[in-house]
């Protein structure tokens, strides 16, 4: 089944592979994660005084190597790396030789457990990152309120495939993945991206480059119990609406490559040759100030699921 579905992704740029992992194993996870790092407002700054005092706008998300709960903590993530059918979509993906270039902890939070301040800064900032604003020992995780529709390729060099996996089950409104189809064929453009809802048929979103290239994509909801799968490429938008549970949704994301010099043959590959923009771009996040601050833009994807 995950064979027929693969096979559409270098003209879709994704692929819902549905329930692929044991659920058990990866509830499992989730609670081994909550235990070892517990959500609370506790873990934020509490002030903008104190922000300003100990916060930073640089070095807060988890790293490859260290200050990563994933890797720090030794979680035995062997129930997903050495499962056969993930091995397999790896394989398909990104070549026999694929390596896993990144993996990290990625938790949905609740408005509601912000302290106010932070949501007041947030609150029209269209990619709020929350780990900026939490203390040093939690930053190894991380935390979203929300994310509008960008894309995961910041480098020009980066070739990979986002892997993301839930632990939880995911429905519509509890911060499920939005994926614009197809939207890997205009390359690397910078966010805020040109993006207009269709009329008078709202189910298709156009998205512009600054080359007078457009396309018009069907948004995608992908949803699906602990054990889901879904993966797409680094230069699809993607992105998730607020959590309207109290419940945090916690997932994994792999970022899974393909090494220099084996071949053109992946579904990597494949998709790469259906791109008709650039591979690399100057001047990625237009959003972001000189200190490293976010500067509210406004939420397109908010806008797109707006309830009057």
């Amino acid at each position: 089944m995950t064979d027929s579905i693969l096979e559409n992704f270098p003209d879709n740029g994704y692929a819902d592979l549905g329930t692929v992992l044991y659920s058990n194993d990866c509830v499992q996870l989730r609670s081994l994660l909550n235990t070892a790092r517990p959500l609370s407002k506790d873990i934020f700054y509490s002030t903008q005084e104190e922000f300003n005092n100990k916060g930073r706008w640089h070095h807060y998300a988890p790293g490859r190597d260290s200050h990563n709960v994933l890797i720090d903590n030794q979680v035995n993530l062997a129930f997903i790396e050495d499962n056969e059918t993930f091995v397999e979509i790896c394989r398909r993906l990104c070549g026999s030789d694929y390596a896993i270039m990144k993996k990290s902890v990625v938790r949905s939070v609740s408005d509601h457990l912000l302290p106010e301040w932070i949501n007041d800064k947030v609150r029209d900032v269209g990619r709020p990152n929350l780990n900026p604003f939490i203390h040093d020992d939690y930053q190894d995780v991380q935390h979203f309120l929300h994310t509008d529709y960008h894309q995961d390729k910041t480098r020009p060099t980066s070739n990979f495939v986002t892997v993301y996996i839930y632990l939880d089950e995911v429905s519509k409104d509890y911060s499920a993945l939005r994926i614009l189809e197809g939207s890997h064929r205009l390359g690397m453009t910078s966010y805020p991206h040109n993006l207009r809802k269709s009329w008078p048929n709202d189910d298709h979103i156009f998205y512009s480059d600054n080359s007078g290239n457009h396309l018009k994509c069907r948004p995608v909801i992908t949803t699906g119990g602990p054990g889901t799968v879904v993966c797409f490429h680094g230069m699809t938008l993607h992105g998730t609406v607020t959590n309207k549970s109290e419940d945090p949704r916690i997932s994994l994301r792999y970022l899974i490559t393909c090494p220099p010099g084996t071949g053109n043959d992946s579904l990597l590959d494949k998709a790469n040759r259906r791109v008709i923009g650039p591979h690399s771009a100057s001047n990625l996040r237009l959003d972001v100030a000189e200190d490293g601050s976010l500067l509210p833009t406004g939420s397109s994807i908010l806008d797109f699921e707006r309830v009057n």
